[in-house]
């Protein structure tokens, strides 16, 4: 933590910078910030940067943030070609301060025509109907009983990877913001890389279920499992409710980031956070809503249990960044 890093929409990127080098290095034992990167990454790789845009300036991820981890990447041989900073969306990407220009790194965003990878599949027993935006809308592939059964929508239990990921980067760097989401809880580390990764997502935040177990699945598939290097939620302020779209009348400085290699722990602790202010405003708990961070868990993903989570602050000449560590053994 550090109360001199942001004040409302405006972000101290002097202080940021220091409290993500502060926390890589403390988390990889390496005594600079070029050290600590190289050891998460290869000067050959394509390295991706996750970021959580829906919540704009607001209450989305921080440029600010996303600039310290790619100076970070460019010390450690990464060149800036080799950076790519994407969500979804690019209206998103722009309206939370993201520069289609930046010295330091490449924007990108799935084109809804041409974003999504035919032969990189997510397939569950749940039917979604398809709608623009969908890389399979409008296209009649189906059979005559098919179109009949289904009342003349198009249904699809079918799922595709979006090309950034699936072609276009060989490492990821995962940056959520702290932020409610009326879709899957919260708006966090599980739920960034999956619901806005794919097309026909919304098969899987219907209620009650929330993402439950699909989330904790779909992160496990080695397209996403693998690929991630580190996870940085960035609290410098925390949206708890509205979410996962931009709202300051719940919004709060929270002045904090969050580092971990275990993205469970880093939703576990999200969780707590915003259900926090949230029992300050008399709203409802996101327990309901968050089931699959169990699934997560259980399936190997890391720890949900707040006894096995360690936070570990980290000095940063003045208050710290804090780094989470699962204490329990893994699975």
């Amino acid at each position: 933590m550090d109360s001199n890093s942001v004040a409302g929409t405006a972000v101290n990127t002097r202080i940021v910078q220091r409290m993500v080098d502060a926390l890589v290095c403390r988390l990889t034992g390496t005594n600079s910030p070029a050290a600590a990167w190289a050891t998460l990454v290869k000067p050959t790789d394509r390295v991706g940067i996750k970021v959580a845009a829906s919540g704009g300036a607001v209450g989305g991820t921080r440029p600010a943030v996303v600039e310290a981890v790619a100076r970070g990447l460019r010390a450690a041989g990464i060149p800036a070609s080799n950076i790519i900073v994407w969500d979804r969306n690019k209206s998103d990407l722009l309206a939370a301060g993201f520069s289609t220009d930046s010295p330091l790194y490449r924007l990108r965003w799935t084109d809804h025509l041409d974003g999504y990878d035919p032969q990189s599949q997510v397939t569950a027993p749940v039917i979604g109907r398809l709608i623009w935006g969908d890389s399979k809308f409008g296209i009649d592939d189906g059979s005559p009983v098919e179109r009949l059964l289904s009342g003349g929508e198009q249904l699809s239990s079918t799922s595709h990877y979006s090309k950034i990921l699936s072609q276009q980067v060989d490492k990821v760097v995962n940056i959520p913001s702290l932020m409610d989401s009326f879709l899957t809880g919260i708006n966090g580390a599980i739920a960034n890389m999956t619901i806005p990764n794919i097309d026909n997502w919304r098969r899987f935040t219907r209620e009650p279920d929330h993402g439950d177990p699909y989330l904790a699945e779909i992160y496990a598939d080695a397209m996403i499992h693998d690929k991630i290097v580190l996870t940085i939620l960035d609290a410098l302020r925390l949206q708890y409710a509205g979410g996962p779209f931009p709202n300051p009348g719940f919004l709060i400085d929270h002045h904090t980031l969050f580092m971990s290699s275990d993205p469970v722990a880093i939703d576990s602790t999200a969780i707590r956070l915003i259900d926090e202010n949230r029992a300050i405003s008399k709203l409802p708990s996101l327990e309901k809503s968050t089931h699959w961070i169990k699934s997560a868990s259980h399936i190997g993903l890391g720890k949900h249990l707040e006894q096995d989570i360690s936070l570990i602050a980290v000095p940063v000449r003045s208050p710290s960044p804090t780094i989470l560590k699962s204490n329990a053994p893994s699975p």
